[in-house]
């Protein structure tokens, strides 16, 4: 099952809606959770010409792969301690902790763009859909792009 989250989802809801997610009615075996990284929840500096991502697994997720199971995501650092992850991904995946299943949260930055859209497919198409036959319509990266662009040079990083 895909869940795609098209608004933002208030802290204070992220909970609720993790909770009607992942764990009452539906009980996934594995959970892989998209997001990006807050450059004021990063320990460090964040280039906006940078494309990075990194992973946060639960403990089980961590254990199966210590034991040789292959984990979901590979090729990712661990987010760097120190650093935050909130909202609805956090929400998602400390309720995989809880109800003790696997999860694994990828946090990628910028949060817009081209490079950061091309790292993404990149891993789903290695990591988690290998051997699964997929067609892309051509114009669809463009598309994005168009639509995606920062509307104001206040949101940028460059400009703060």
């Amino acid at each position: 099952m895909i869940v795609l989250v098209q608004f933002s989802v208030t802290p204070e809801r992220a909970h609720a809606v993790a909770k009607l997610l992942i764990g009452e009615k539906i009980i996934p075996e594995r959970v892989l959770i998209l997001d990006s990284v807050q450059s004021r929840n990063f320990r460090g500096r964040l280039s906006p010409d940078e494309t990075i991502a990194f992973k946060l697994e639960t403990s089980l997720e961590r254990k199966n792969s210590d034991a040789g199971d292959s984990s979901l995501v590979k090729g990712l650092d661990y987010y760097p301690s120190g650093s935050v992850v909130d909202g609805l991904a956090a929400a998602l995946l400390s309720r995989c902790q809880l109800k003790k299943i696997k999860g694994t949260l990828c946090v990628s930055w910028p949060d817009l763009g081209f490079p950061v859209m091309s790292l993404v497919k990149s891993l789903l198409v290695r990591d988690v859909l290998a051997g699964i036959n997929y067609t892309t319509d051509g114009d669809y990266e463009n598309e994005y792009l168009r639509l995606s662009r920062r509307k104001d040079r206040i949101d940028s990083d460059l400009y703060t």
